[in-house]
């Protein structure tokens, strides 16, 4: 597996959001980046993801939970990140889109980002690579992948002044040298803040 980096501007986030809204399934590829920013999770189980997991009922309305929390294929640990009200409206103007039916009904056992080709399956890791990586590739960024969201997201908090032991947290990181590094901090990063001291 490739390599890939954090998007380091927000610009070119914005960018790709335009890039991937646009198109047949651009309101489903625009959740599942948004999501993917705005959350630690891989893309092993953003794709697992079902309707039951971003949607309750609340005073006989269906609405986004204010936590997604799922338990990590890849390390087998809990984790529960919030949901802002901005990303809570994108899926929910998604799930209304896309699952009509399902939301009449009050039934959440379908995938939230579900293959076109095979019914009852979620997309596929390929399928979602190919994705995150055109999009990425069309603003001009070269080692971007869906685990650029992942990234992302770390990279963003550690920029907003986030603890480094909170992203590690949230990354389920053994240590904090481990979640600089994933994150993407380079030396021009660790100059800049060397430069700005100026005692």
């Amino acid at each position: 597996m490739k390599s890939v980096e954090p998007i380091r501007d927000k610009k070119k986030i914005d960018a790709m959001k335009a890039i991937l809204a646009s198109g047949k399934y651009g309101q489903r590829n625009l959740v599942l980046f948004s999501i993917g920013i705005n959350t630690a999770y891989r893309i092993s189980d953003l794709r697992q993801l079902k309707l039951s997991d971003v949607l309750e009922i609340s005073r006989g309305r269906v609405i986004v939970k204010e936590r997604l929390a799922m338990k990590e294929q890849k390390t087998a640990k809990h984790n529960s990140v919030f949901i802002s009200n901005k990303l809570r409206k994108v899926i929910l103007d998604y799930v209304q889109s896309e699952f009509p039916e399902q939301l009449q009904a009050q039934d959440f056992s379908k995938y939230l980002f579900p293959s076109r080709k095979l019914a009852d399956t979620p997309l596929t890791r390929q399928s979602l690579w190919r994705i995150i990586h055109e999009a990425g590739t069309a603003v001009g960024l070269k080692e971007i992948g869906p685990h650029s969201m992942r990234k992302t997201f770390g990279y963003f908090l550690y920029k907003q002044g986030t603890k480094t032991e909170i992203i590690q947290s949230l990354l389920n990181h053994s240590s904090q040298r481990e979640t600089l590094r994933y994150i993407g901090i380079t030396q021009e990063d660790k100059d800049t803040a060397v430069k700005s001291l100026d005692l």
